[in-house]
């Protein structure tokens, strides 16, 4: 799994030179609401910009002012208007990136290409210290959680990975359990809660992370479509497990 992300960095990496049309635009845009709040922002701290109508264009000024010269902890870009193509620019300011501990790209629409940029940006080669990431339904798919799989072998920074309210079914669970089971030991929460396509197929996925890693210590996947049967087993297992949480 690990070749097939390696290989794939520099097809999405490398061509992100912007052209002279996009610079061209870049420059011209201006957003003075964005910028008076810049204005009033404290170095090092935690910066929330939600449901602020933030569009692509407004995260290279985000990237700029606020993760590189504000150097912010923590930033909130829940209920805007982000996709794919913002979720990339964003990325590649997450390189060498020390200060940025939490990111929440909740309620956008970053889909799954913006979850492959995000994913490739948190391989170890790219230095990012992020630990806390919030993907709350951004039109997220088995595919996306592939990615965030394939980069979760060798990350050893991140603890915890929000994903609810997405378009995960029991695949996603597959693939999650593999790599919490063989290769990451650094994630301590994994919130799945609110997908719809999670069903008692996803039990057999779930019990093998309780037993076999040792690592995390918060599931929540209440409100999938998991029946009573399904969640007295999960809770009965779970119970076993000391200082462990399960919402379901």
């Amino acid at each position: 799994m690990s070749k097939k992300i390696n290989s794939s960095i520099s097809f999405q990496l490398n061509p992100i030179v912007p052209s002279t049309k996009k610079s061209f635009i870049s420059e011209i845009y201006y957003n003075s609401k964005l910028e008076s709040k810049i204005s009033s922002i404290e170095p090092n701290s935690h910066v929330d910009l939600s449901y602020w109508n933030l569009i692509d264009h407004d995260i290279p000024i985000i990237t700029k002012q606020i993760i590189l010269n504000k150097q912010c902890t923590e930033l909130c870009l829940c209920g805007n208007k982000i996709t794919s193509q913002g979720a990339l620019i964003l990325s590649l300011k997450l390189s060498n990136n020390s200060t940025l501990k939490l990111l929440d790209l909740s309620y956008n629409y970053i889909t799954d290409g913006g979850v492959h940029s995000i994913s490739q940006i948190l391989l170890p080669a790219h230095y990012s210290s992020l630990k806390i990431l919030i993907l709350n339904k951004n039109g997220i798919s088995n595919d996306g959680v592939r990615y965030l799989s394939e980069m979760l072998e060798t990350n050893q920074i991140l603890t915890e990975l929000s994903l609810s309210n997405n378009e995960i079914g029991n695949e996603g669970v597959k693939q999650l359990s593999n790599v919490l089971n063989y290769y990451n030991r650094t994630l301590k929460v994994l919130i799945l809660s609110f997908n719809i396509f999670i069903t008692d197929l996803s039990i057999d996925y779930l019990l093998q992370i309780f037993e076999r890693n040792q690592t995390l210590k918060k599931l929540s996947i209440n409100n999938c479509n998991l029946s009573e049967t399904g969640k007295m087993k999960l809770q009965e297992i779970a119970d076993r497990k000391k200082k462990f949480e399960i919402e379901i």
